[in-house]
């Protein structure tokens, strides 16, 4: 092989690791930005009633948290296959999942176990969607692979 980096990186297939990483991070991230940003402002502009689209917004929250937490579960499972367990607190990446699984853990909480107001609800899933646009912004964990001499 070439002794250029550029030339090498071209032949080189993504790992499953990345690849999972990333088809989480669309899941997760994706999903519950294009249903607030998106769908949400479009079904109140379609002029359906104000209550009903509370009502959808509310019963897709719950799955949309649902999602999102499959998603940090599995992004957490590949960043421990990668760098170790120690990784979670150790990597900036590993510390915003943990951030994020903390937040839909404190969504259902919320929502099943203490039956408090929604605003405590909305802002555990602002601090999910936040941790998932920096987490957007991370670079996606990879295997240092061994040089072969």
């Amino acid at each position: 092989m070439s002794k250029s980096n550029t030339s090498d990186a071209i032949l080189r297939a993504p790992s499953i690791e990345a690849i999972l990483w990333q088809l989480s991070q669309v899941f997760w991230v994706g999903g519950l930005w294009v249903f607030h940003v998106g769908l949400v402002p479009a079904l109140k502009v379609s002029g359906l009633a104000p209550l009903l689209v509370e009502d959808i917004s509310v019963q897709i929250d719950r799955w949309l948290i649902g999602v999102a937490a499959l998603g940090v579960l599995t992004q957490l499972v590949v960043l421990a296959r990668v760098a170790g367990i120690s990784a979670w607190w150790r990597a900036f990446s590993g510390q915003i999942l943990l951030v994020g699984l903390a937040a839909c853990f404190g969504y259902y909480t919320l929502r099943y176990g203490m039956s408090v107001g929604e605003r405590w609800q909305m802002f555990c899933f602002v601090v999910l969607g936040i941790s998932g646009i920096v987490l957007v912004a991370q670079s996606v964990p990879v295997r240092v692979r061994e040089s072969h001499r």
